[in-house]
């Protein structure tokens, strides 16, 4: 794959953990960190690294190592990454899962952050534990091909039922990375960062000092975040400017790349 000939990883050994991350675009540009989704790859966001790479923007791009199994040591880990980078302030891009760890990534680091852009994911819910735990049940005894086929159809359930070459493409990366790089312990963390991130008590006061700008990216037909998670995402982060995207689900990225860039990029060059 061309893409991945031309962005080798780096690699950073951060307490005793392998970290591999990527790093592209123009170096002397806007230092941006991209958080990926589910898949955990950096090479996963590889549409939008191609995208941005356009706008001469200096980009990170972490992948997430599996014994990490919290967001905050995500959260801690991608801190250190930005550090070996002598990256002292960023734009902090983060969709879905990706997400939900730029939220802990704010909340944490927030004098690393200048404008902060949530896209297609939703705040902290408590409730949604309950459905967590059983799945990490299910996973410590499932066989392996097992808990491949339910992390596999879960991430493809989520897409727009359209088979167009985009979502085809998509629907190949998920299953190529989850057969090929998926481990039990890869998926056990995944879900504990998730329960993690449901516990937080976050309030729309948390960030009343942070001096920089919020731009939430959101689909009304997303089936992730329905009306009621998006009102609470968008109460969360007052003064956010808000994007609502119609008729593209969780794939607005692929679907309507060139529409979700400029938006992003509008903001992000915004004059504060």
């Amino acid at each position: 794959m061309r893409f991945r000939r031309e962005h080798p990883p780096r690699n950073l050994l951060i307490d005793g953990i392998s970290w591999e991350y990527l790093s592209a675009g123009d170096p002397s540009g806007q230092p941006l960190l991209l958080l990926p989704g589910a898949l955990s790859t950096a090479e996963s966001a590889w549409r939008t690294i191609t995208l941005l790479e356009q706008q001469k923007y200096r980009l990170i791009i972490p992948s997430y190592p599996p014994e990490v199994d919290s967001m905050s040591g995500l959260a801690d880990g991608v801190a250190k990454v930005l550090a070996q980078e002598s990256i002292q302030t960023t734009y902090v891009v983060g969709g879905s899962y990706g997400g939900m760890l730029a939220q802990v990534f704010i909340h944490r680091h927030p004098h690393l952050v200048t404008r902060l852009v949530l896209s297609h994911t939703y705040p902290p819910v408590g409730s949604r534990l309950r459905s967590v735990e059983p799945a990490l049940r299910l996973f410590k005894r499932l066989p392996m091909f097992m808990v491949k086929k339910m992390l596999r159809d879960r991430m493809t359930g989520i897409l727009p039922p359209r088979a167009t070459p985009e979502l085809l493409l998509i629907a190949a990366q998920i299953s190529e990375t989850v057969d090929a790089r998926l481990t039990r312990q890869a998926a056990m963390s995944t879900y504990l960062r998730m329960m993690e991130f449901d516990r937080q008590d976050y309030s729309p006061s948390d960030l009343s000092t942070w001096q920089g700008k919020t731009l939430i990216m959101l689909a009304e037909d997303d089936p992730t975040t329905p009306e009621a998670l998006r009102s609470a995402l968008v109460a969360l982060y007052p003064g956010a400017v808000v994007h609502l995207f119609r008729g593209s689900g969780h794939a607005t990225g692929v679907l309507e790349s060139g529409e979700y860039i400029k938006v992003m990029v509008e903001f992000l060059e915004e004059k504060k």
